[in-house]
């Protein structure tokens, strides 16, 4: 940042600059010291049809100093952001690397899932047959039994009408 007493050494040659390049008897100028006040005005150098006079011109003093403090404030406020995007970047970054971490364990986890679900088909398959060879005996034996039954339900006709 510069300091305000810089701008008015940039006036001071200004003038000295047009002191030495109007012809001598074209110069009214003053060269002084002072500082710069609110209100001054910036003298610049013009081409007037081949002949360079001094005119003061419509910035004022107090117009640079506002300009130098925008554009500080500005700076600062992009270094700001540079350093806010820069860390957010990295949070983000951190915020990407945990979720590729859930999805990885996930992943995981489902793998064991799909295993397991593997391991219970093949146990209820193996179980399923023997279940299913168990009913198939079960049935045959219920069948044996319908059969003695009716027999020795046309046994017991055979008798009952012997004794009658």
């Amino acid at each position: 940042m510069r300091s305000f007493s810089k701008i008015s050494s940039v006036v001071s040659a200004t003038a000295l600059f047009a002191a030495l390049v109007l012809p001598a008897s074209a110069m009214a100028v003053e060269l002084s010291n002072s500082s710069a006040s609110y209100g001054d005005k910036v003298s610049l150098i013009h081409n007037d049809y081949g002949k360079d006079v001094v005119i003061r011109s419509d910035v004022s003093i107090d117009d640079l100093r506002k300009m130098r403090d925008t554009i500080s404030e500005q700076s600062r406020q992009i270094e700001e952001l540079k350093r806010s995007s820069g860390s957010s970047s990295s949070s983000s970054g951190k915020e990407i690397d945990d979720l590729k971490n859930k999805v990885k364990d996930q992943d995981r986890e489902l793998d064991t899932l799909g295993r397991q679900v593997e391991d219970l088909k093949r146990n209820s398959g193996s179980g399923s047959n023997s279940n299913s060879s168990e009913i198939s005996n079960l049935k045959q034996k219920i069948n044996d039994q319908d059969r003695a039954m009716d027999q020795l339900k046309r046994t017991v006709e055979d008798l009952s009408r012997k004794v009658k």
